[in-house]
Formats: C-alpha cells, structure tokens, sequence
C-alpha cells in the first residue's frame, strides 16, 4: 500500500476532500538554491538555522526583491556538511526564465553572489549557464510531516546521476505534497505518487504541463493562476507556453482576468468559492477556508481586445 493511502496527516485531508490544486503556487520572481547536505531544521532561515546570520541576511536579501531562498540536497547523495557547495541562480519571469549555477567555497561567499538578479529578465553571465531543468521536491519533515512521508519517496523514485532532482525546503502547500516546482519557469505541481512522478516530469521535459496535477505558475497571483488553469482545463491546452494571463481587474470580491494562447485571448470572470474550515496543515491547529474559486469563460469584451 503507498503511503498516501496509509497516512492521515494534512494531505491526506486534502485529498480525501478533493481539494483542487488550482491556483495554489507561491509566488515567486526568481530563486536561490543553496545546496546543504545537513539537517534543515524548522526554520531553516532563523538565526539558528543551519547557516546561523549568513542564511538571516540572505533571506532578508531575496524577501527585499521577491525571490524565494531554498536549501536542496541530493536524495542519494551523501550527508555531511561541507563548505563547498552548488548554489544555483534561476529566474521565473514568462518573458526569459533563465538557470546559472554557481561552486562556492566558504557560506560566507553565498552573500558575494548576485542573489538580486534571479528577480530579473537578464542573467548575470558569471556563472554556469543551465540548459536542463531542475526539479525541486518538497521534503522538508521538520515543516510538516506530510513533505517527509509523501515526497521522500517521489524524491527517491526521480532521483538519478543528472543532478536534475533535488529535495528541498519548504515549497508552500503542504497538503499538496508530494509537492514539485520545475525551474527556472516555476510550474508547480502536487498530489505526485512515486508512480506518476516520472511522467509528469518527462512530460513537462518536453513542453507539456499534466494538468491533473498542475497547481500554477509562481509568476502569477492566485486569480491568475485559477483563471489559467480554467483555460487550460477547458479547452486542452497543455504547452507550457500556450497559455499565459494577462490583466486582471477586480471589482469586489470578482475578478477578471484576460488570458492569451495561442488562438487567441478569452476573458475568465472568477469568483470567491470557499469550502468548508479545516485544517491546512499539520504543524497548526488553525483552520482555514480553502478557496479555488469559481470560473466562467466568455469572451474578451471589444474594450479589451488587443
């Protein structure tokens, strides 16, 4: 029996709910991916993370610009720490997402970086261009139990000698988990088995998104990522690139957002659907009303159209 099937933490609540994944992506412009074989801890940012003010400062660094810091280790790679380590730069922006990585010698020299540029459309050129993508798996225990449990053994089932997968740090949404984000374009993905792990990934290799287990974009908001997803559940479209948000405008609590693909551009009119309060996550007591939304598709009214 898999172990989504025996576990009853936060995930499995989620699933047995039939939770929607849609527009559940944390946002994010760009990453930083900091390889640490050691433990992790809860909170692996705090002064009494594993890299002490070095890892303080940097996270006050990526917040200032709206990057998300993340520590990654290979899954069957060894586990004791060591100065030297692979730092990888990646920027999420639709218009030229963009991967470099880096070997520094000292933690001390992750702050000479130029952390800030993963928020922007340029690469800094300084390090190694990476032509692949890499996939990062939530396996952060100490966070909450369910990315240890469920994404351990998606991690261990992906891993191989390409160091294209990596276990890492929170990723936001823990019931989702086993959690996935592909970089540098920043497709998150949820609800991942060891079974179906492998072909979500050589699908998304070759350009298409498995919407079945599709939760959004870090480029875009909440409403975006719903309107985008409703399109693309609507009418097929799987490319990567084939469908992407454009403006939003909201007048109360509703939203419309305009989304392009490739045959052209549909207006998504999203409203507020709540589900019932329960909790979200295993490391709190407080409970939270989920929300999805509900969407209708129509066209782009004359004043909008390009």
């Amino acid at each position: 029996m898999p172990a989504s099937e025996r576990w009853v933490g936060c995930a499995a609540v989620a699933r047995e709910n039939d939770e929607s994944l849609r527009g559940t992506a944390a946002r994010a412009h760009g990453w930083v991916l900091i390889e640490h074989r050691g433990p992790w801890g809860r909170e692996p940012w705090g002064p009494d993370g594993p890299l002490g003010r070095i890892g303080t400062e940097l996270s006050r660094r990526c917040k200032a610009v709206g990057i998300r810091p993340q520590l990654v280790r290979e899954t069957h790679g060894r586990r004791e720490p060591t100065e030297t380590r692979q730092v990888f730069l990646a920027h999420s922006g639709r218009r030229g997402p963009w991967l470099e990585k880096y070997t520094v010698d000292t933690v001390e020299q992750i702050l000479e970086l130029p952390l800030e540029a993963a928020a922007a459309g340029t690469p800094p050129g300084i390090g190694t261009r990476v032509d692949q993508r890499l996939y990062l798996v939530c396996t952060h225990g100490k966070k909450d139990p369910c990315c240890a449990v469920l994404g351990r053994p998606v991690a261990a089932a992906l891993a191989g000698p390409s160091e294209r997968v990596w276990e890492s740090t929170h990723l936001g949404g823990d019931r989702y988990a086993a959690g996935m984000v592909a970089l540098p374009d920043g497709s998150y993905y949820g609800n991942l088995e060891p079974t179906n792990a492998q072909a979500v990934v050589d699908d998304h290799d070759r350009g298409h998104l498995t919407l079945r287990h599709y939760r959004g974009r870090c480029t875009d908001d909440t409403v975006a990522q719903i309107a985008e997803h409703a399109v693309r559940t609507e009418y097929g479209l799987t490319g990567i690139d084939d469908v992407h948000p454009s403006d939003v405008t909201s007048s109360g609590a509703a939203s419309d957002v305009v989304v392009v693909t490739t045959s052209g551009s549909v207006q998504v009119h999203v409203t507020p659907d709540p589900e019932p309060p329960r909790r979200t996550t295993c490391r709190s007591e407080d409970v939270a009303r989920p929300d999805h939304g509900v969407t209708t598709i129509g066209s782009v009214p004359a004043a909008g159209r390009a």
